[in-house]
């Protein structure tokens, strides 16, 4: 798929492909790419050209069909300010056409398991960023679809919930479900991901499987492929000038 904003090349001509059962990260400096990638494949963006298949379907030919089996959760989450946490996973369910009785029980479920008691029938207006990514990321599972789109899932969130979403995210793959998730941090695809597709200037550069790479191998061939690297900090603090 390829992607064009004006003269900018958002992607250029990037091929993949992710399997049930599986973790795929999409890691890349900003600006590499992802999040224009992660779009096309949940349906919000048009590709200028190629095709995406979501379970087998032609999301451009059947967007509608290829969006109900795909749970997509943005890099800036938002929730509508007036509804309280609670009122908004049961609306999740309700556009998911999911058994009254069935969301209940989930919705308790992630409640407990992201520690959201003491605010979950709280506006929403009054969440931190943290807060509202714990309610976005329950929102995502509640319906239990075949594929997870997920962007920079861990951005607010605190040691105990970044240790829960990794669970979710093994457990969903073990039940079958592909994930597809886009991070900018080596330790965050590192931990979470079975695969990985470099991005870097809307190309896909590498695809990497995880557990084959040494300790610290991750960081080494990320930065010889992209030509990029840390900044010389003590030289500039070290300078005379």
């Amino acid at each position: 798929m390829s992607k064009t904003y004006g003269d900018t090349v958002a992607l250029a001509g990037i091929s993949l492909e992710v399997a049930s059962g599986e973790v795929f990260g999409l890691l890349g400096p900003n600006g590499a790419g992802k999040t224009t990638a992660l779009k096309i494949v949940a349906g919000l963006v048009l590709p200028d050209g190629g095709r995406v298949l979501v379970n087998g379907i032609d999301a451009l030919a059947d967007p509608d069909a290829a969006k109900a089996g795909i749970a997509y959760v943005p890099d800036e989450p938002t929730l509508y300010p007036r509804l309280t946490g609670r009122e908004f996973l049961r609306f999740v369910g309700r556009l998911r056409r999911m058994e009254r009785p069935t969301v209940e029980k989930r919705i308790a479920f992630h409640e407990s398991l992201f520690d959201m008691q003491a605010w979950l029938d709280k506006r929403a207006e009054a969440y931190s960023h943290g807060m509202t990514q714990r309610v976005v990321l329950s929102a995502a599972f509640l319906a239990r679809p075949p594929l997870y789109v997920v962007d920079e899932p861990l951005v607010g969130l605190d040691p105990p919930a970044v240790e829960t979403f990794h669970g979710m995210a093994r457990a969903a793959a073990d039940a079958g479900a592909a994930m597809v998730l886009s991070t900018h941090t080596l330790a965050v695809a590192e931990r979470h991901c079975d695969r990985l597709g470099i991005l870097h200037r809307g190309e896909l550069v590498s695809v990497l499987g995880v557990r084959e790479l040494a300790p610290g191998q991750l960081h080494d061939i990320f930065f010889r492929i992209t030509g990029t690297g840390p900044a010389h900090a003590r030289d500039y603090f070290s300078a005379g000038d």
